[in-house]
């Protein structure tokens, strides 16, 4: 029998990396975005109405992929009766905790320093995947690789000047992303008998209305009086959609921890974005140290996989 491609170890490397190349654009045009529409750092409901806009946006633009591809199928991306909770659980926390925390934070926190604390999220998800898959079990390479890339994160706090770690701005991204490692277990969990589309599609459109909706109630409002407004929006809500709707498909096929530790790699590339368009210092030799921290977390704990197959039982 053909092996799934899907399960291949370098499309599983090539489509992640994708992922998090996509995601590390994320920082700067966020903060872009911000300054197109002249949303303060203190106008928290601005910034959930422009999160919950880009999301809903996205999710849209993968139910509407999920309905041509599946045309003909019977693989429709439709929210029936019995997948109302289990989605709307995993939106609450891989789009509306998720974001609710990062984009009232992100705009204290360097784009820099808000990329390498992404690494919280892979973290979180190989921790929860090892309590809830038997297959995905925590061994002490994993364990190896948590604790340094925790360390790159740690080395990062380290070096900010007096009182420049904050809970409105360090701290809620960082919870931020625990919720969003928290998301790729749930997704991984809720896969039996659903597609990638659906899931992906319908979790990014309810968490991004109800984003919106926070910030409508919260006295938000946007002014979408210019060209640059509309596009980056609709660039956030592409590049968002594209690249969880890819994510998902990985996790449906392959262990939550092969597929999670990736995250690491978005550091890496929201670095670099938030070097070349936000002009910020990223050769630092704190910002390096760090990042090779979070590098070296990706190998350890992935290394068990590529030295040793193992059979795997998806439950």
């Amino acid at each position: 029998m053909k092996k799934d491609i899907r399960t291949n170890r370098i499309f599983v490397a090539a489509i992640a990396v994708l992922c998090t190349l996509l995601w590390g654009t994320a920082f700067p045009a966020i903060k872009t975005g911000y300054s197109l529409f002249g949303i303060s750092p203190s106008d928290i409901p601005a910034q959930l109405i422009f999160a919950g806009l880009r999301f809903a946006i996205a999710g849209v633009i993968v139910l509407a992929a999920g309905c041509i591809s599946g045309a003909g199928t019977g693989k429709m991306p439709v929210l029936g009766k019995k997948d109302i909770l289990p989605i709307s659980v995993l939106s609450l926390f891989q789009t509306y905790g998720q974001y609710l925390l990062l984009y009232i934070g992100i705009v204290r926190v360097s784009g820099t320093n808000s990329s390498l604390y992404t690494s919280a999220a892979a973290f979180t998800s190989v921790l929860l995947s090892a309590a809830v898959f038997r297959s995905d079990r925590l061994t002490l390479k994993k364990i190896l690789g948590c604790a340094v890339g925790l360390a790159g994160i740690a080395a990062m706090i380290a070096g900010q000047p007096a009182g420049g770690v904050t809970l409105l701005g360090d701290g809620l991204v960082i919870l931020s992303n625990i919720s969003g490692g928290a998301g790729n277990v749930i997704s991984k969990k809720i896969n039996q008998g659903r597609t990638p589309a659906q899931v992906s599609g319908w979790q990014l459109f309810l968490g991004g209305v109800a984003l919106t909706l926070t910030g409508l109630c919260s006295g938000g409002w946007l002014d979408f009086s210019g060209l640059p407004c509309m596009l980056i929006l609709l660039y956030l809500g592409a590049m968002a959609g594209t690249a969880f709707l890819l994510w998902t498909m990985l996790l449906f096929h392959n262990p939550v921890s092969r597929v999670a530790v990736y995250n690491l790699l978005i550091p890496v590339f929201g670095t670099m974005w938030s070097g070349i368009f936000l002009g910020e210092n990223i050769f630092t030799l704190r910002s390096l140290l760090s990042l090779l921290l979070v590098c070296t977390g990706i190998f350890l704990v992935n290394s068990g996989n590529l030295l040793k197959k193992k059979k795997e039982d998806h439950r």
